[in-house]
């Protein structure tokens, strides 16, 4: 078995890109979609529901974690090779449990106008922003750890093509 993370900013694809790799036959578990990751206070521990109104305050006490179990109990199960698609606050403790990281890449002016246009989290205000800052660093931050970078610009069955040829499967 093959475990891939399949990462990189909010709104570069990975929720549209695992689609595409569960149509061609791939187990592929979305972070979010499938409740793998849930919000922990940073200080206690203790799981959080997240609110509906979140400022910087919110996100420096809380963290979007997935449990080190998590990941193990689904590389133990997973046949073949298995994609998680997400991006979690606890990357350092999880990130060696994969075989590959792939880091989905695209340009800020793609960013902006997928998260404005989805109408969900960093869509709009100090989220806005926050994901943007963050996209700004993260392709060179994933890189050093050692992440392959896959483009997203492309239409989606082309990204799904570039991971697979990065991962020598297809």
């Amino acid at each position: 078995m093959r475990l891939v993370y399949l990462t990189g900013s909010s709104g570069v694809g990975k929720t549209a890109v695992g689609d595409e790799l569960g149509r061609r036959g791939y187990a592929v578990y979305d972070v979010d979609a499938d409740g793998l990751a849930r919000w922990f206070e940073n200080e206690t521990g203790t799981e959080v529901r997240m609110p509906s109104y979140r400022d910087d305050a919110w996100f420096a006490e809380n963290t979007y974690r997935m449990p080190v179990e998590t990941v193990q109990r689904i590389a133990d199960e997973a046949d073949g090779v298995a994609f998680i698609c997400g991006t979690v606050g606890n990357d350092n403790e999880i990130w060696d449990l994969f075989d590959t990281v792939i880091s989905l890449s695209v340009d800020a002016e793609t960013l902006r106008r997928r998260l404005v246009g989805r109408r969900a989290f960093g869509s709009s205000g100090p989220e806005l922003e926050r994901v943007l800052a963050w996209h700004a660093q993260v392709d060179a931050d994933n890189t050093r750890y050692g992440a392959l970078l896959v483009n997203a610009n492309a239409p989606i069955p082309e990204v799904a093509d570039h991971i697979l040829d990065a991962l020598g499967i297809r």
